[in-house]
């Protein structure tokens, strides 16, 4: 079965990181937990990686962008070659379109693989 490399791009790396600090203010224990699921689904893209919804499924069109769910946050996503790249961790509460505009769709941001 063939494995795909799963990168997460310094921003999705700050994504993460703000998610757990701001549940960290509530709860140490919530936090972690939810950054562990949230690691572990991106991590497991690494097998079939197209399953994620396209961002069309959103009311959007740019295919090349890929979600998939881990409880209330969306892991944004592309497939390169044989590589997976986590683009954005987002609440599904904010605005999705403010964050299509901030990914770079003409993939002419550093490769970070």
């Amino acid at each position: 079965m063939k494995q795909y490399d799963v990168h997460f791009t310094p921003t999705a790396l700050d994504d993460l990181h703000l998610i757990s600090d701001y549940l960290t203010e509530k709860s140490a224990y919530a936090a972690h937990n939810v950054r562990q699921r949230i690691v572990a689904k991106a991590e497991d893209l690494c097998i079939f990686p197209n399953r994620g919804k396209s961002v069309s499924a959103l009311g959007y069109y740019e295919p090349a962008y890929r979600f998939v769910a881990e409880g209330k946050f969306y892991i944004f996503y592309k497939v390169i070659g044989e590589h997976v790249k986590i683009c954005r961790i987002w609440h599904s509460a904010r605005d999705i379109g403010e964050l299509l505009s901030l990914l770079d769709f003409d993939d002419s941001e550093e490769q970070d693989q």
